[in-house]
């Protein structure tokens, strides 16, 4: 059985069973109530007749008077009888007895004089059948109005569950047709309530999952084509070399080829590889960001002598991993002096409660439009930087191991010329 029809069975009995109860308590209310008053009548006027009989030298009397007073008290399923002190019938019907008595409610009250003496009883009864025939009735009543409630609580019940279980049955059909090459679709459903609110979740889940699928299938096919590069010319360096005997000069510029190519695909993998490690930061160690910087910029200057390096700024102490750090910070050096224009790259370290910030300025053309909001993805080049190589990953790799700090890398262009890369790692 569905969940659906669950629900509507489950509000459907419930409506069933306290139709039940509440008619099952209404009927022994109402009896008790009928007969309690029933009771309280037929002694109101076994009193009132008691009041109104006579006691003359100790003898109970009643007169012509005193009969047409007692008439008027009472209808005519009420019946009356007084009785002496032997009781023996005085006055009214005769009260039954045994079988007879089956089927009436009986009130009696002793008429007193003053001394305590009991001269006589007055007796009062009434047939109580009608108050079964109300019951009936009742019950009848209340059977009619239980079906209606439950044809009421059914159809309400599917409408319910068809609102409740609408979206959830939306969001399974939903994940049955989804598939890795297609994430676009959604359920797209308004209101504010719970399960609306489940929707909408489901949806920016969606949304997160196709970026990523879309993220991932982008990076796929450009690493694809980043490596087949320099592997087709190192194979086809490798063909030619095997084509015909060649002399010792031609094989080492052949071999300096693969080995230039070869040196490209393995910065490739390293880079893959540092981009990849969202989760690599697992130290939580004093850093010193200043002296970091400082030993990057250094090995810099030693290696790309015509790149100069100026670090400015005060101690800084961060919570991280160390290598991580050196790492962003060489890949951003690293990209400044590759596409900066080869002049003076500025390094400036400012610290306050909230970050501990390394802005790296160059004195190149700077950031397009587009690459201000791509620059940082993966394998993403300019057309001007494509033809000074690279391989797209230095601020891509930056970025993730900022980030796995807690931090972030924002891009932006110097107020006269170049570009400026800043590194934001959270303070102690």
């Amino acid at each position: 059985m569905s969940l659906r029809r669950r629900i509507a069975l489950t509000i459907t009995v419930l409506v069933a069973a306290s139709s039940i109860v509440f008619a099952a308590i209404s009927l022994v209310v109402l009896e008790r109530t009928l007969r309690a008053e029933l009771d309280a009548k037929l002694t109101t006027l076994a009193l009132a007749v008691g009041e109104i009989a006579d006691v003359h030298h100790g003898v109970l009397s009643i007169d012509a008077r005193d009969v047409l007073q007692i008439k008027r008290l009472h209808v005519p399923e009420e019946h009356i009888a007084v009785l002496d002190r032997e009781g023996r019938l005085f006055y009214g019907e005769a009260v039954p007895t045994g079988a007879q008595a089956a089927g009436y409610r009986f009130a009696r009250t002793t008429k007193l004089d003053m001394t305590t003496a009991g001269f006589g009883t007055v007796v009062t009864w009434q047939s109580d059948r009608w108050i079964a025939d109300v019951a009936r009735a009742s019950l009848t009543t209340f059977s009619l109005v239980g079906v209606v409630l439950v044809i009421i609580a059914a159809l309400f019940s599917r409408a319910l569950a068809n609102a409740m279980l609408g979206p959830v049955e939306r969001i399974a059909q939903l994940a049955e047709q989804i598939e890795a090459r297609d994430l676009s679709k959604r359920i797209r459903t308004g209101g504010n309530d719970e399960l609306s609110r489940l929707c909408a979740s489901f949806d920016r889940m969606l949304d997160r999952l196709e970026a990523s699928f879309e993220t991932e299938r982008r990076f796929v096919a450009d690493a694809s084509h980043e490596l087949r590069t320099p592997l087709a010319v190192a194979r086809a360096e490798t063909d030619l070399a095997l084509r015909r005997p060649r002399d010792a000069q031609k094989y080492r510029a052949a071999l300096e080829s693969i080995d230039g190519e070869l040196t490209r695909i393995e910065l490739l993998v390293d880079g893959l590889l540092d981009t990849m490690r969202d989760r690599a930061v697992v130290a939580r160690e004093p850093v010193n960001v200043a002296a970091v910087v400082t030993r990057v910029a250094e090995r810099m200057r030693n290696t790309a002598r015509e790149v100069r390096v100026a670090v400015h700024g005060d101690r800084a102490v961060v919570r991280g991993h160390g290598d991580s750090i050196e790492r962003a910070t060489t890949a951003v050096l690293h990209n400044a002096a590759t596409h900066g224009g080869g002049g003076t790259i500025g390094v400036r370290i400012v610290a306050d409660a909230r970050w501990v910030r390394v802005d790296v300025a160059d004195d190149g053309p700077g950031f397009c439009g587009e690459a201000l909001v791509h620059a940082t993805e993966r394998f993403w080049r300019a057309d001007s930087a494509r033809s000074r190589g690279g391989t797209g990953l230095g601020l891509s790799i930056a970025r993730v191991l900022i980030e796995a700090h807690g931090g972030e890398v924002r891009l932006a262009n110097g107020p006269g010329r170049g570009a400026v890369v800043s590194l934001l790692l959270p303070a102690n």
